[in-house]
Formats: C-alpha cells, sequence, structure tokens
C-alpha cells in the first residue's frame, strides 16, 4: 500500500505505478515524518528546482524525481550529517545536472523563460503581479547569462530561500565562501540586469 506522499508524487511526475512500488520497496518502513517532509520541503525543492529549469512542467517532473530518489534512498540518510531540507536539496542539484546535462547533449540548453506566473506572490492588485512577473522575467533572462555556480547559488537563496549557513552546507563550503560567491554572483547578476534592460530600450 502506497503512502501519500508516494501517491501525490506519482500524481504529479506521471511515472508508471512500478517505479513507485519499487520506491515503497527499498524503503518499507518510512519514518513516520516523510509526509511532514513533503508537506514543509517540496515548496522549497521546487522553487530551486524552478530557478534551473525552463517551465513549469518540467520543474514539476524533475521535483517529483527528487522525492522518488529520496525515498529510495532513505536508508542512507543520516541526520547527524544533514537536515532533511539539506540532503533534498543535494539531491535536487544532482536532478537539476543530470536534466541541463541531457538539454546540453540536445543542443537546447538556452531556452527562453517567457513566462515565471507560477513564480509570482500573489500581489493584492492584478497590476503588481504583473509587475512582479515582469521583474521575474528580466531576473531570469538576465540569470541565464550567468555560469552555471552563479546560477546555482542564487538558486538555492533566492529560489530555496536559504541562508548562508544552509547554502553552505549543502555546497559542503564555508559561510565565508558563501558570502564571497554571492556577493560576485550578484554583482553579475545586476550588470546582466542592467545590460537586459538597456537592450530592452533600444
Amino acid at each position: 500500500m502506497m503512502s501519500p506522499t508516494e501517491t501525490r508524487v506519482r500524481r504529479r511526475s506521471n511515472r508508471p505505478r512500478t517505479r513507485t512500488r519499487e520506491a515503497a520497496a527499498a524503503s518499507p518502513e518510512l519514518p513516520p515524518d516523510f509526509d511532514a517532509w513533503f508537506r514543509d520541503y517540496r515548496e522549497s525543492v521546487y522553487r530551486y528546482v524552478r530557478f534551473r529549469v525552463p517551465t513549469r512542467e518540467v520543474a514539476e517532473d524533475v521535483t517529483s524525481e527528487v522525492f522518488l530518489k529520496a525515498l529510495r534512498a532513505l536508508r542512507r540518510y543520516d541526520p547527524k550529517r544533514s537536515a532533511p531540507r539539506t540532503w533534498l536539496l543535494r539531491i535536487a542539484r544532482n536532478a537539476v545536472t543530470d536534466y541541463l546535462r541531457t538539454l546540453r547533449r540536445k543542443g537546447s540548453l538556452h531556452i527562453s523563460l517567457d513566462r515565471v506566473p507560477d513564480l509570482v506572490s500573489q500581489g493584492p492588485s492584478q497590476e503588481e503581479r504583473l509587475l512582479r512577473e515582469e521583474q521575474l522575467r528580466r531576473l531570469f533572462n538576465a540569470a541565464a547569462t550567468l555560469r552555471p555556480a552563479d546560477q546555482e547559488i542564487l538558486s538555492l537563496r533566492y529560489g530555496a530561500d536559504l541562508g548562508n549557513a544552509e547554502i553552505a552546507d549543502t555546497l559542503r563550503i564555508t559561510s565565508n565562501a558563501v558570502a564571497v560567491r554571492m556577493h560576485r554572483a550578484l554583482t553579475r547578476l545586476k550588470a546582466a540586469v542592467a545590460a537586459d534592460a538597456a537592450g530592452g530600450q533600444r
């Protein structure tokens, strides 16, 4: 019998039932808090993934794959080494890397991110929501010009909403290194946004 988490993951990913059974067989005694993990951390994982991939549909598929992989690898999770969200985001990093590698092989890595309504916060007015969506479009377009390391650290900060200490734990680097990388990435992002805005005014 599938857990509520497995059912939701399977429905979202549209994967064959055998894959979900496979995950259940790999972890027959799931901890009682795994459903809570799904509820508590799915949004962070999804937003991290969404900042790295071109469409909402792809982000949903990759996010579902992350939780399926987590189910299969659950026996290897060590709470003494990392928090649940950190562990899930490490799995998400690998899943995103695999997906982007596939796009690169197909020669379609650079895909225009034309619409991002799923990341727009619910503002009090339609005008504010449209403004927010336009700001996110520009941010995505500018971020797409950055190197992968910059995109990743910005995705962890502004997608997954991690603090420097959590990013350091996820990337296995020091908090000082995170601060330096973040500063440099934001500097390059600011320049890219300005260049995009200037190009749009011509």
